[in-house]
């Protein structure tokens, strides 16, 4: 296999990925862990960031829960801007979209 073959392949394994929402799911590891650096250690939203994604990882994440988490993080002034710009990306919103659409 020559290397234009690999990038090819490399590309549509990325993009497949993203279909899926794996690429959202792992940019939400990095939020969360931005997400705890911006609050005290002592803060109580940190519970919730910790649940918002573990439904994120959870095998049939539910939407209703993800929503309720994320209004919750959006009232918090240090969090607002950064789950904004998280909960607003396209790969995000089609995750999101998904659930719903299949019921979960």
């Amino acid at each position: 296999m020559g290397n234009e073959d690999r990038r090819e392949n490399l590309r549509e394994e990325v993009t497949d990925a993203d279909d899926t929402g794996m690429i959202a799911n792992e940019e939400f590891i990095t939020e969360a862990e931005m997400l705890h650096a911006a609050l005290p250690a002592d803060h109580p939203a940190h519970s919730t960031i910790d649940d918002l994604h573990a439904e994120m990882r959870s095998p049939s994440p539910d939407r209703g829960k993800i929503d309720k988490h994320v209004g919750h993080l959006r009232g918090i002034p240090e969090l607002e801007a950064a789950i904004l710009s998280w909960w607003e990306k396209p790969a995000v919103q089609r995750v999101i979209a998904d659930l719903g659409q299949i019921g979960m």
